[in-house]
């Protein structure tokens, strides 16, 4: 097969199960579906066996954000892509798939490809205003596709993203980012080698975590201190 979706879990019963009713609904059927869940005691796995996937389980203490996904793709079978995913992020329509896999259409050196954010409709009022800016809106109307030759916060985030399984051979996700931060230092290795990263308006998700005001702001201080190495810990905000 040419994708795999891999996907980590912790206590994500209310919207893992309409993520994987979306993808199931995918125009693009060759990719199989990998749960990597640390520890969940809601009903987050009996929705998942519901599913044709592969689901592992990692104990909560080995869990990180980077060590997750590589032990994902260390059992994924795709011989092209990996593809990572948010278990609460809603893809935007059923060719989401196959628009961002497009995506490395556009040249050869092409790293990766990854998706805007938009609120989710439970989302607060600040997450709504910050995700879904109406002149960005207006703005990607007439722009597809964005190529970034230099990376910054949010290029390539894992949120949504799909990545080459040939770069990820070569360097897997830097495991001494444990709190965060793996995407963009996976990223901005891979630029300095030469390579760029595609942003994609069609492989857009719906992604937020109900955070008022002073939440968000202190989400996003959580973000832009991911630029430098530091462990998981357990109280971090999700991705």
């Amino acid at each position: 097969m040419e994708t795999s979706i891999i996907i980590r879990t912790k206590n994500e019963e209310k919207w893992i199960g309409e993520v994987l009713e979306k993808l199931f609904d995918q125009t693009y059927k060759d990719f199989e579906i990998i749960i990597v869940d640390s520890g969940s005691i809601d009903m987050t796995l009996e929705i998942v066996k519901k599913y044709p996937v592969r689901l592992f389980e990692i104990k909560p203490e080995d869990f990180s954000y980077p060590y997750a996904l590589n032990f994902g793709c260390r059992q994924a079978k795709a011989e092209k892509y990996f593809l990572f995913l948010s278990a609460h992020s809603l893809p935007i329509s059923n060719t989401w798939l196959r628009d961002g896999i497009s995506g490395f259409s556009v040249g050869k050196n092409i790293l990766g490809v990854y998706g805007n954010v938009r609120a989710l409709p439970d989302a607060t009022i600040w997450e709504k205003l910050y995700f879904n800016s109406f002149w960005d809106n207006i703005f990607n109307l007439f722009k597809r596709r964005t190529i970034f030759k230099k990376s910054k916060m949010g290029v390539l985030g894992f949120t949504n993203a799909i990545i080459r399984k040939d770069l990820w051979e070569r360097r897997g996700l830097n495991e001494d980012y444990g709190g965060g931060g793996e995407d963009g230092e996976w990223c901005k290795y891979w630029i300095k080698k030469g390579y760029v990263a595609v942003r994609d308006r069609r492989f857009s998700v719906c992604h937020s975590h109900s955070l008022g005001l002073v939440g968000l702001i202190k989400q996003l201080k959580h973000w832009k201190s991911n630029t430098k190495p530091k462990p998981f810990k357990k109280l971090e905000y999700r991705k």
